[in-house]
């Protein structure tokens, strides 16, 4: 029973609207370390009106803190059931207030997940500044842009000083199947800094993504039908009012085919041109930064009978 009330305390002195409900502690000794180390299984926390599932809470206790008034915990690893994101984000905004949390609660509105905590206190019981979250993010959707639907978003995650590390990332960009090995965010006063890599496969676009995505850089083309793959690395900075700058973006794309609606006069120069340009098997490089993009670019291209060789490259500012 001294072990509970002291975890209660714990946690009232995070916050007082914080309240824990533990089952039965098991203590297990560790005499090469001068430790005890508690376990507690089923144990719910609660923040007025919400409630968090826990599984299981570890922590651990010098046994030469049990002769003192106080018991002194030096660390804890908190597992969770699966979550509700929304109901853990505000639970760590209870103790954290930092700017990463604050955009995570803004823009998610759904999703689940799995998380992993470490705790380690201070000689007075206060929570240090290096925990660590980690664990697995299931079925989300977030909102950043109005146009852009972000949906079915799963990662691995990390957080640790100040720094968000995803990972094995796939998700729908308005019905396009994308994926990421690794994003990063990491909080600079008030903004954030995202750094990432982004990929697709084989991937055909319809006249809606195709006007969102691609209509606004390429305004002049009338571009009937476009199949590809990308590999893109990007960076951004976001502030808390979701406003971006400083939008940098690599990307290596592999076009397999796309149709180009011909309403060009370029009979006296290809008499028998059809009626849509073919373009297959092109591969492209485009850099976009401050405000300038460039597209390099070769491959093949059906004017009118036969295939030619194109290579192409522009710049606009």
């Amino acid at each position: 029973k001294r072990f509970n009330n002291q975890i209660i305390k714990k946690v009232e002195n995070i916050n007082k609207d914080l309240k824990i409900e533990l089952n039965e502690i098991k203590i297990i000794l560790d005499p090469l370390n001068f430790k005890l180390k508690a376990k507690t299984i089923g144990s719910r926390l609660k923040n007025k009106n919400k409630t968090l599932e826990i599984q299981s809470i570890k922590i651990q206790i010098p046994i030469k803190s049990l002769f003192n008034e106080k018991i002194l915990i030096e660390s804890a690893e908190i597992s969770t059931e699966t979550l509700k994101i929304i109901d853990l984000i505000s639970f760590i905004r209870v103790f954290n207030r930092g700017p990463e949390f604050y955009l995570l609660e803004k823009i998610i509105n759904k999703g689940f997940l799995i998380a992993d905590i470490e705790l380690n206190f201070d000689k007075n019981g206060k929570i240090k500044n290096d925990y660590k979250i980690n664990g697995l993010v299931k079925d989300t959707n977030i909102n950043v842009l109005e146009k852009y639907k972000v949906k079915k978003i799963d990662f691995g995650y990390e957080y640790k000083n100040s720094s968000l590390n995803l990972n094995n990332i796939s998700f729908l960009l308005n019905d396009l199947k994308i994926n990421s090995k690794n994003l990063n965010i990491n909080s600079l006063k008030d903004e954030f800094i995202i750094i990432g890599e982004l990929s697709n496969e084989d991937t055909e676009l319809n006249d809606k993504n195709f006007n969102l995505l691609v209509k606004p850089y390429l305004k002049n083309l009338d571009i009937n039908k476009i199949r590809f793959s990308s590999k893109n690395k990007f960076s951004l900075k976001i502030n808390k009012k979701f406003r971006i700058k400083d939008f940098i973006l690599d990307s290596d794309i592999e076009l397999e085919s796309f149709s180009l609606l011909n309403k060009y006069d370029l009979k006296k120069i290809f008499p028998n041109i059809k009626k849509k340009i073919k373009f297959d098997n092109h591969k492209i490089k485009i850099n976009y930064n401050k405000k300038t993009l460039q597209i390099d670019g070769v491959g093949k291209i059906l004017l009118q009978e036969k295939n030619d060789k194109l290579s192409y490259s522009f710049i606009r500012k």
